[in-house]
């Protein structure tokens, strides 16, 4: 292979890690510590990772909100929904702060246990999201329909993008690769 070939990959694949790098910081992402990634959540107090669960749901709404161009006979059922919507944000950040300071189980009966009463709760708030969502869905218009249904999600982007199951986000975990990580949790 020719040198200048050679250098000219080299120089390219540099270029190319440094943006990506640089990117990654500007966005506040796990290179930036204590941005929107995983490990900036880790690094929370609990009372700061409940405050920011709850701001970024107002956010999400918001958003939603907006997109729906609600028409003023459909405010009391977006009312409704928000309501329910916040109020199970204001739980799951109160959740997830009790259940950082209660520690990791030690045992596999504890962890078993811990899963199953998660589990418990998961379908209990996935019920109330869909009996909030039952009560403001008729009032949309067919195009609100078609925005709501792309643009609800549930958790962080729907459980799709960055932020899907792998090592440190309660995925498979390699050759113990991230048990550190999953502890900390």
């Amino acid at each position: 292979m020719k040198t200048w070939i050679r250098n000219s990959i080299a120089a390219a694949l540099v270029a190319t890690t440094a943006l990506g790098a640089s990117v990654a910081i500007a966005r506040g992402g796990p290179c930036g510590g204590d941005g929107p990634g995983p490990m900036g959540m880790q690094r929370m107090e609990p009372a700061q990772m409940a405050e920011r669960i709850a701001q970024r749901a107002q956010t999400r709404l918001a958003r939603l909100e907006l997109a729906l161009a609600l028409k003023p006979e459909q405010q009391a059922a977006w009312t409704q929904f928000k309501g329910a919507m916040l109020v199970k944000a204001k739980d799951v950040g109160e959740r997830m702060a009790a259940h950082r300071q209660a520690g990791w189980p030690t045992t596999a009966v504890e962890r078993l246990q811990r899963m199953e009463e998660m589990s418990r709760f998961h379908q209990a708030e996935l019920a109330d999201t869909r009996r909030a969502v039952e009560t403001l869905y008729p009032s949309l218009s067919d195009a609100q329909k078609k925005v709501f249904d792309a643009d609800f999600q549930m958790g962080p982007r729907g459980g799709k993008g960055e932020r899907g199951m792998g090592p440190g986000r309660g995925g498979p975990m390699r050759d113990g690769a991230g048990a550190g990580m999953r502890q900390g949790l």
